[in-house]
């Protein structure tokens, strides 16, 4: 039983989508709980508030830290849905033993998300806006030495958000990427498919050199051959040929993305071809030069769905995608997923969970 220490608020100013930096926000209250002896104590929701951590806690010396990111939205008539939150209750569970922290149930992860929501209801805007929830396990024990933590805290914050990439543009967007060869994200039977934060840290220097480029994201490639597209380095990735949506196989080095599944599944509706096979990057770069390929594609959780509308390369050399960018399928794929996530088309497969209903909102 969650206890709630706190009262529902609002914003002290409307919430204004496109005004609304991503990850800067966070509503005034959060979810947490402390595992102790093999057991969770006193999960509830409280006031946000800095955590007072002993220096030697685990997780600042060796990672032992994982955590998730899904959205709540605002449909027109009010009404306050999660989107395919069970996934991330059964990947944040992978993680958990992969990283081995204690196992939070699909039961228990889905009430922390449901309850803190509701409680923030006021916080998620109108569409194009949402509410980002952040799920973070980690080992907190005082104790040096390579072993797993012995103390651990859950907990759950909840951040209104407008688009992830500002400059991208209307709808879906576009940005560059740089290809990497000289940087691996993961490796066959490293962490490359749970959500670790150590997994991010490794892309941080590749990420800041991208930027210098005026590139966005980071491309990474298998790291045994350095040949085979795996995802960039907060995103899936995807390409369109001809009728087919094109997208590298699940494995040990890859997310098994929420987004990355949804717009498979949306694919197949659409009447296309969908393929999970090993796509390598010389195998995009001719299609893009023959026009087979017509979109590049880049999705996750937090930019949902964007145009990738140049690759470039550490050799200095680039290559453009032709035409308008983003282009149709892009689009057409972007308006599908969102249009089901507002509630403005049939969720025929019912992806989307309600959590409350609040008061409509023009706000945007």
């Amino acid at each position: 039983m969650i206890t709630n220490l706190t009262q529902p608020s609002t914003p002290a100013e409307p919430l204004v989508a496109r005004k609304l930096e991503f990850g800067k926000m966070f509503t005034p209250n959060f979810f947490v709980a402390e595992h102790r002896g093999g057991e969770w104590h006193h999960p509830r929701i409280q006031p946000l508030e800095p955590f007072s951590l002993h220096p030697a806690s685990m997780v600042f010396h060796y990672c032992q830290t994982i955590f998730e990111g899904l959205k709540a939205y605002r449909h027109d008539n009010g009404r306050i849905v999660l989107f395919r939150p069970e996934l991330n209750a059964a990947r944040f569970q992978r993680s958990a033993e992969r990283m081995r922290l204690p196992e939070v149930s699909e039961a228990f992860f889905l009430e922390a998300v449901q309850t803190l929501v509701e409680n923030e209801r006021h916080f998620v805007p109108a569409a194009p806006g949402c509410l980002y929830v952040r799920p973070v396990l980690m080992g907190v024990d005082a104790a040096l030495g390579v072993k797993s933590s012995s103390e651990f805290i859950f907990y759950v914050l909840t951040l209104p958000s407008g688009p992830y990439f500002k400059d991208a543009g209307e709808g879906p967007g576009a940005i560059n990427v740089l290809v990497t060869r000289s940087t691996v994200r993961s490796a066959p039977g490293l962490m490359g498919s749970v959500k670790a934060g150590a997994n991010y840290a490794g892309t941080l220097k590749v990420t800041e050199d991208a930027r210098a480029l005026g590139c966005a994201q980071v491309l990474f490639l298998d790291a045994l051959e350095h040949k085979y597209l795996e995802e960039l380095g907060g995103m899936n990735v995807m390409v369109v040929q001809g009728n087919t949506l094109r997208t590298p196989p699940l494995g040990d080095t890859i997310l098994n993305g929420v987004t990355r599944a949804s717009l498979v599944e949306i694919a197949r509706d659409l009447g296309m071809e969908t393929s999970e096979a090993p796509l390598s990057i010389d195998e995009v770069i001719a299609g893009v030069k023959n026009g087979t390929i017509t979109d590049a594609i880049a999705c996750g959780t937090a930019a949902v769905v964007i145009g990738i509308k140049r690759f470039v390369f550490e050799d200095g050399s680039s290559l453009d995608l032709p035409g308008t960018v983003p282009a149709a399928t892009t689009t057409k794929l972007y308006n599908a997923l969102l249009d089901i996530q507002y509630g403005r088309a049939a969720d025929r497969h019912g992806w989307v969970r309600e959590v409350c209903r609040a008061e409509a909102s023009a706000t945007r």
